[in-house]
């Protein structure tokens, strides 16, 4: 869109007319129209935020897992080569942690659609489909894989982020995608571009104009409705917050919409990047507006020309451009990533992968993992990630907060206190790092801390039926009862304990384990163990009102209690 405010819209006389006098069915439609539109927005930004933290978990992280670091050389050549590789381990984790702000910021923007859900009047939204994704299931029809990261990995992300007016190339040519997975590409590549930003805002009042004179074609709609199984729409972020934008404002305009649940809007900081305070901006116009100009702002950059700095189409742009420097000038090979293997999985079926359901994909599904220890890991990963879900689908379903200190109900606080700082910070993250460097295969023999063939990685897998309506809606919802997140602690907190003995008879060891201030497998695993048997302990407290904590940001005053 060229303005920033859908005030400025102008409708025809028809279009406005019908508005006026909209019934009380279309009204109901409409509404389901936008919250189809919410729940695709919901899957995209999910989708790949887990996708950008699958590639950051595959980085580098330390010069020993470059081959040719050999520590405490006296050798002058071996020397320069160390010098060389602890100077592009600085520059892969200055790539990593751009990618990973990135994805926090993806996580916001995945708030504010929570946030127009409840105002819709609506549950949260908090599922999607599991890796990979064939291109007809994802809203921008293309497919959506676990991919280590890469030079083809991140023109992918360039794709995904770039403003809807420049000319970038299909991902589909990127240089180095296997071959296996390029079947996933099965859908006709159709230039997005829109050159006129004007398009994207007559194409949605065109559909609206279609809907309500009830000419718009049936596989139109069963694509806004269901695009797991039907096929996407939109193709570009921007074209779809277009529409999301546009009928949110209009249905509050027209009185289509009521507006609800204002209290439940989540404004506060918590890590991420959320300025967006309801009770200052006052109207839900004017909140819809500048919640979808903050995500297209930072994601596209869409308002700059060049898009802006800091934008997610610049942060892959300028990692692009890097890659195309970094090591030309050393004579040593430079690979940043480790051999993580695409779209690991431990477990494959037809219920729970799109891709399975296709025999046109047979050779593009996702890659078996036989270590036993990777697949444990995976699994404690995915109890992990599934808990995580249904705490945040808590966190944003109930929340409320006391404006004046900060406070918010016991288990909403529950839900804070436990799912961003500890479990993102303490258990997803370590734990994705060190499955990245778990072997793939069953076959491996360890060689003291040596990088295996082939890695495996988390899969972010949710073991729901992909299109079973009513199972997504239950195994995505908050549990009701305290006892039921922390039996799932104690069980994770006992398999990580397992998993440490495991690597510890196997002799598995990370690459840099002889550092004196090294954490090993064995002793990572340990820690995680005794975090998760912590992390539930805080979390009953919470939940009973034992404990209480404030939010320490902008906005809120801290008045003395019994904070933590």
């Amino acid at each position: 869109m060229s303005q920033k405010d859908t005030s400025k819209i102008q409708l025809d006389a028809e279009l406005h007319q019908m508005l006026q006098v909209i019934g009380d069915s279309a009204k109901d439609e409409l509404t389901e129209i936008i919250f189809s539109l919410l729940k695709q927005a919901s899957t995209t930004e999910h989708l790949l935020a887990m996708q950008y933290l699958f590639t950051c978990f595959t980085m580098k992280k330390y010069p020993e897992e470059f081959e040719d670091y050999i520590p405490g050389s006296t050798d002058p050549k071996q020397q320069q080569i160390n010098q060389i590789r602890l100077a592009q381990v600085e520059k892969i984790r200055r790539w990593e942690a751009n990618m990973l702000m990135v994805s926090r910021e993806e996580m916001t923007h995945l708030c504010y659609d929570q946030n127009l859900l409840a105002i819709l009047g609506k549950d949260p939204y908090l599922f999607r489909p599991n890796f990979p994704v064939p291109a007809e299931s994802f809203p921008l029809a293309k497919p959506v894989n676990l991919m280590p990261f890469s030079k083809a990995a991140i023109e992918i992300y360039r794709f995904w982020e770039k403003p809807d007016h420049l000319p970038v190339p299909d991902p589909v040519w990127a240089e180095g995608l296997p071959e296996h997975i390029k079947p996933l590409y099965s859908i006709p590549h159709e230039d997005p571009i829109l050159h006129d930003p004007q398009i994207a805002t007559q194409e949605a009042l065109d559909f609206l104009k279609g809907f309500l004179n009830k000419t718009v074609p049936q596989d139109h709609l069963d694509q806004i409705h269901d695009p797991l199984t039907n096929g996407s729409y939109f193709k570009s972020i921007e074209k779809l917050y277009t529409f999301i934008q546009i009928y949110m404002t209009l249905g509050i305009k027209y009185k289509i919409l009521e507006g609800q649940n204002m209290e439940r809007i989540v404004d506060e900081h918590y890590g991420f990047n959320i300025s967006l305070n309801p009770l200052v901006l006052g109207q839900y116009e004017k909140y819809i507006n500048e919640a979808i100009v903050q995500i297209i702002e930072e994601g596209e950059g869409v308002w700059g020309t060049p898009p802006a700095l800091g934008s997610h189409f610049w942060v892959f742009q300028s990692i692009l451009d890097d890659l195309e420097n970094v090591g030309k000038d050393t004579g040593l090979p430079f690979e940043p990533a480790l051999p993580v293997v695409w779209n690991p999985a431990y477990i494959v079926s037809n219920e729970f992968h799109l891709v399975s359901c296709n025999p046109d994909y047979a050779q593009a599904g996702p890659t078996i993992i036989t270590n036993t220890v990777a697949k444990d890991a995976m699994a404690l990963f995915n109890k992990a990630y599934s808990v995580m879900v249904r705490m945040l689908s808590g966190f944003f379903g109930y929340y409320e907060i006391d404006q004046t200190t900060g406070i918010r109900p016991p288990q909403v606080n529950a839900y804070f206190q436990t799912v961003f700082y500890p479990f993102m910070t303490n258990v997803i993250r370590p734990l994705g790092e060190m499955i990245c460097r778990l072997p793939a295969d069953e076959t491996f023999v360890p060689n003291g801390g040596k990088v295996p063939d082939r890695c495996a990685g988390p899969d972010f897998m949710l073991q729901i039926p992909q299109q079973d309506f009513e199972k997504i809606k239950s195994e995505t919802a908050p549990f009701t009862k305290p006892e039921e997140y922390l039996k799932i602690f104690t069980e994770m907190e006992e398999s990580a304990a397992k998993l440490a003995t495991a690597c510890k008879a196997r002799g598995y060891h990370m690459a840099f384990y002889k550092q004196e201030d090294a954490r090993d497998f064995d002793v990572s695993f340990t820690y995680l163990s005794e975090n998760m048997h912590r992390i539930g302990q805080n979390f009953l407290a919470y939940w009973n009102g034992e404990m209480v904590a404030p939010v320490s940001s902008k906005g809120f005053q801290n008045y003395s209690s019994t904070f933590n």
